[in-house]
């Protein structure tokens, strides 16, 4: 195979995660600066509202329809998932529940219901809280099993499941880290705070950055073999910590 086929198949295997990168590197910074603006003003945010609510709602979809296509991808090519992410799979599932009750504060706050001047943000938000939990538990149940997509691998529905999955990633990425903290602030602050800061903060994002990440964690344990997974994880893991922190720093 030439190197131009070689690199083209490499980019469009990873067309998930580059996209996930890019976002994260060029577009989520300003996005999460506008939307913090925003929430201090009166008015209400609609449409980043509906927009959350549109990620969490399709999300299940999108996870249910992935593994789907990988079990097939898996009965088609005669592989076995190799190797045992639970430990992996366990901390993404807690996290998922973590950041997915973020997103759902953050919606009812987008339209007013929660916050300052709500008088019925308490009822509001133990609604939300009882929904997302049914919500994270029907998800949990549609991925479960052995059942395979009817359609070949890269039939549109699975192209429709990693674009769900993206903008889940992306959109709760801009939410949870780029404005749930203000890295602008800590920038301002010197290299003996920053540093200080660091195990704190990294802890904190490695932890909620796996849920962002499904797709790479699927493909991860259905597609490639356990050799060199280890590696595989810290370097993603490291990419996302250097594209998370860059804006504490420059």
């Amino acid at each position: 195979m030439k190197p131009g086929g070689r690199i083209g198949d490499w980019i469009s295997g990873n067309a998930g995660s580059l996209g996930f990168y890019l976002y994260a590197l060029l577009l989520a910074p300003p996005l999460a600066r506008a939307l913090k603006e925003g929430l201090a003003q009166a008015e209400p945010l609609w449409i980043p509202g509906f927009l959350l609510l549109g990620v969490m709602l399709l999300e299940p979809f999108g996870l249910r329809w992935k593994l789907l296509f990988l079990r097939r991808r898996n009965m088609d090519d005669g592989f076995v998932p190799q190797g045992s992410m639970l430990g992996i799979f366990s901390a993404a599932g807690i996290g998922h529940m973590i950041v997915t009750m973020f997103l759902g504060m953050t919606m009812l706050d987008c339209w007013g219901a929660v916050g300052a001047g709500s008088e019925e943000a308490s009822n509001w938000w133990g609604a939300v809280i009882v929904a997302l939990i049914l919500k994270e538990f029907a998800e949990l149940f549609a991925g479960a099993g052995k059942s395979t997509a009817r359609e070949p691998p890269g039939h549109w529905r699975e192209r429709l499941a990693d674009l769900f999955l993206l903008a889940y990633g992306c959109v709760a990425y801009t939410m949870w880290w780029e404005s749930l903290l203000d890295l602008g602030e800590i920038a301002a602050e010197g290299w003996g705070m920053k540093l200080a800061l660091m195990p704190l903060l990294g802890a904190l994002f490695v932890f909620l950055y796996l849920p962002l990440r499904l797709p790479f964690l699927l493909e991860e344990y259905h597609l490639r073999p356990a050799q060199g997974r280890k590696g595989r994880i810290v370097a993603e893991l490291a990419i996302g910590a250097a594209l998370g922190f860059y804006p504490a720093f420059f």
